[in-house]
């Protein structure tokens, strides 16, 4: 293929689906075949030219030109259903209080530690959290530096090399084995890393490539000119870039989406925070698979972006149900307890179809006997949100009750009036 069929591509994928490594180099569509040689060669060209589907970034690379993603109808439309989610109204902001806030990143906690297979229980992160109970392990330490980490960021220091710096010994104080420790003066790692079959930013560039990203943020917060579009995917960039960089030996994805959520207050945007790791937790997979299709295609991070405001609008759409749910139990004479809202919020994130009690303990990562998961699942019935289905064999199938949601996903196999997801 030549530049002129690489460039009808771009804008092809620009103006309709934005397709996959895989895709591109086996045809999802007739016509996009491309061979690996010439995705090589398509790659090169994107990384080689302006487009104007294209934003590249000013964000120091250490294996490729740029970095960068395509503001395409793919990526657009993903961002309409995102603030077409998002309450703009004074009910939501008021609702938006501290406890509501506390709520949230409780969840988020106990979802970052389960995207990095960190062993906890929810009962547990109360104890530290809530009633102070002594540190006994690692654990624990994990647990109490995540929350010292979260409460530093809401004091909103500024984007610096020394607050970063600051932040990754809150997240990771007392909890590095020792070849994994920073050198005394050191902000960064002072050897190579390997990440999978990636390799981390070279040593001579780490400190380059991260001042390039506390000069891009502070530049791009400060430029009244930058949208709300653009404002909402610039935390999900620097997710992305200190995965990239991978500036320590350790704790890289726990600072990556502290660092997240750090940005994303600092842009003052008021509408869901990007606090998702446990919406991460329950797709780990596809997160992981999101950053290689990313690194695959020479930093090309639409792919990233569109896995994260995917499953940011499947944690508004979920939280929101919750709120709907309680408030209609309430209405039948119901009052829902914190863990049972946590069971039904662990359904609707992994759902996939009429499960069975078996089904539920996963989700919900518990261990409970038939009989106890089955009075939850009755009790969930009796609420409104279950109903139970038939099955060919003998076991008894739930499934949820679409009437019972305020917003329905793609994946519940309906629409739901704000477009779907």
């Amino acid at each position: 293929m030549n530049n002129d069929a690489f460039s009808l591509l771009v804008e092809q994928q620009a103006k309709d689906e934005y397709y996959t490594p895989v895709e591109l180099m086996y045809g999802k569509t007739p016509g996009t075949f491309l061979s690996p040689f010439d995705y090589s060669k398509y790659l090169d060209f994107i990384d080689s030219n302006d487009l104007s589907y294209i934003t590249k970034l000013p964000l120091k690379t250490f294996n490729y030109k740029s970095i960068y993603y395509c503001l395409g109808a793919d990526l657009i439309s993903i961002l309409h259903s995102y603030f077409s989610l998002v309450p703009n109204d004074d009910d939501f902001r008021n609702r938006f209080s501290k406890t509501f806030i506390e709520s949230r990143i409780f969840s988020e906690i106990e979802g970052t530690l389960n995207v990095e297979n960190v062993p906890t229980t929810r009962r547990r992160l109360r104890e530290l959290l809530v009633d102070n109970v002594p540190v006994k392990d690692r654990n624990d330490l994990i647990i109490k530096n995540m929350k010292e980490a979260i409460d530093f960021v809401h004091e909103l220091p500024a984007f610096t090399k020394d607050n970063l710096f600051k932040l990754y010994k809150i997240l990771s104080n007392g909890c590095l084995d020792k070849e994994n420790e920073l050198k005394p003066g050191d902000y960064y790692r002072f050897d190579s890393v390997e990440i999978s079959h990636y390799k981390g930013c070279p040593v001579s560039l780490i400190d380059e490539c991260m001042d390039s990203l506390f000069n891009f943020v502070n530049d791009s917060l400060n430029d009244k000119n930058n949208d709300i579009y653009f404002l909402t995917i610039l935390p999900h960039i620097c997710h992305y870039y200190v995965l990239y960089i991978h500036p320590y030996f350790d704790y890289n994805g726990r600072t990556a989406r502290m660092v997240s959520y750090w940005v994303y207050l600092l842009t003052g945007i008021e509408s869901f925070p990007p606090i998702i790791s446990e919406a991460i937790n329950k797709k780990k997979n596809k997160y992981y698979k999101a950053l290689e299709n990313s690194r695959d295609s020479h930093n090309d991070i639409t792919y990233f972006l569109k896995y994260i405001l995917n499953i940011s609008c499947d944690y508004i759409a979920t939280y929101q149900n919750l709120e709907y749910i309680e408030s209609m139990a309430k209405q039948k004479g119901y009052t829902l307890t914190e863990t049972e809202l946590n069971y039904m919020k662990r359904i609707m994130i992994s759902y996939e179809g009429k499960f069975s009690y078996g089904d539920f303990l996963k989700m919900a990562n518990i261990e409970i006997t038939k009989q106890g998961a089955l009075k939850i699942l009755n009790h969930f019935i009796d609420v409104g949100f279950l109903k139970e289905v038939e099955s060919k064999s003998n076991a008894k199938l739930f499934d949820i009750n679409k009437n019972s949601l305020l917003l329905l996903l793609k994946r519940f196999g309906v629409r739901h009036s704000k477009g779907e997801i």
